[in-house]
């Protein structure tokens, strides 16, 4: 009989050097050693104004620290927010069908009931382009009041964490508590079957994991994004807070006529492929709020790495769900304890 191993979660060592973006040159960049830097981006970035690489070494070498440590601090922010932070609407940390807009529980009876047609069902989601979605999800009272929670979290002297290297303003929900009760059911329930309803090809595509965080996009902090895949196999985005001019989604690529914008609605939802390629584009004025979920499928990442295209070189994390890979733990899981 075959030993059974427990599965510990992963990442993949090319997130410890490769696509750490530098905001002010728009420009993704990988570190291996101050030599290779210099070798491969010198002369780029030279011709982009900047005088000297010192500074920006400097920024590099911060953020692929905050990134070796991401599993540590994580874990030491979780349990001082959970021992010491008051919640202001502790009802929404648990799922409930009315937090949901009655289309995408309609959605989810389609999916599931193959049958039903589609047309007498008003046709409960929308295409847009080559494997970009979207439909209703949440009801507006429930983004006003996780807006509302988030707000109150970021008015306190919390320890936050950034969601990743090209979002400065944003919460990462795990750590705040909303995981267990509301997001890892809301993918499970709902996410899962909708995805490989609308993305069919991938056959056997099972999320075991996600990252979710809340962006924030605003005057005087982050106005716009640039373009970039997402560490996902697939990627939710839900509008929580939509009372602004511009920062539309745009799905193209960089330097080319062709591509659409999608205009975001506060409770709808719009889902993609981690690795289509999109941005934000400029946020003219107001303010947006938006929950993402990247979810992710260790039996697809196992096999090549989303980021850097090739058989992931794995290293275990102690704590939480790494970048959503998987290797066995080399003791049997019945002599764990």
């Amino acid at each position: 009989m075959a030993e059974s191993y427990i599965m510990n979660y992963a990442r993949c060592r090319c997130f410890l050097e490769s696509n750490v973006y530098l905001k002010s040159f728009g420009l993704h960049v990988s570190f291996k050693s101050e030599k290779q830097f210099e070798d491969c981006y010198r002369k780029k970035l030279s011709e982009m104004g900047c005088t000297d690489l010192r500074p920006v070494i400097h920024e590099i070498k911060e953020e692929l620290e905050r990134r070796r440590r991401i599993p540590y601090d994580s874990v030491e922010r979780t349990i001082y927010i959970k021992t010491n932070y008051k919640l202001l609407h502790p009802d929404i940390f648990e799922l409930k069908d009315e937090f949901l807009h009655p289309d995408v529980l309609d959605l989810l009876h389609y999916v599931k009931e193959k049958s039903i047609d589609k047309a007498a069902l008003g046709i409960p989601y929308r295409t847009h382009g080559v494997d970009v979605f979207s439909f209703p999800i949440f009801s507006l009272e429930f983004c006003n009041r996780l807006v509302s929670e988030i707000d109150h979290f970021n008015e306190t002297s919390m320890p936050k964490g950034r969601p990743n290297s090209m979002n400065n303003y944003g919460v990462l929900l795990d750590e705040l508590g909303l995981n267990e009760g509301l997001l890892t059911p809301l993918r499970k329930k709902y996410l899962e079957p909708i995805s490989q309803f609308l993305f069919p090809e991938e056959k056997g595509m099972e999320f075991d994991s996600h990252k979710v965080f809340t962006v924030n996009y605003e005057e005087n902090k982050d106005t716009e994004l640039a373009f970039h895949f997402d560490n996902s196999e697939v990627t939710l985005n839900v509008c929580l807070l939509e009372n602004c001019e511009g920062g539309e989604l745009f799905f193209g690529a960089p330097g080319s006529d062709k591509g659409f914008g999608y205009i975001h609605e506060a409770g709808m939802a719009v889902i993609h492929r981690g690795s289509a390629l999109h941005c934000v584009l400029p946020l003219l004025s107001g303010r947006r709020v938006n929950l993402v979920m990247w979810m992710r499928s260790s039996s697809v990442r196992n096999l090549t790495c989303p980021m850097c295209g090739k058989t992931p070189d794995l290293e275990p994390v102690e704590n939480g769900w790494g970048d959503g890979f998987t290797i066995p733990n080399k003791q049997p899981a019945n002599e764990r304890t």
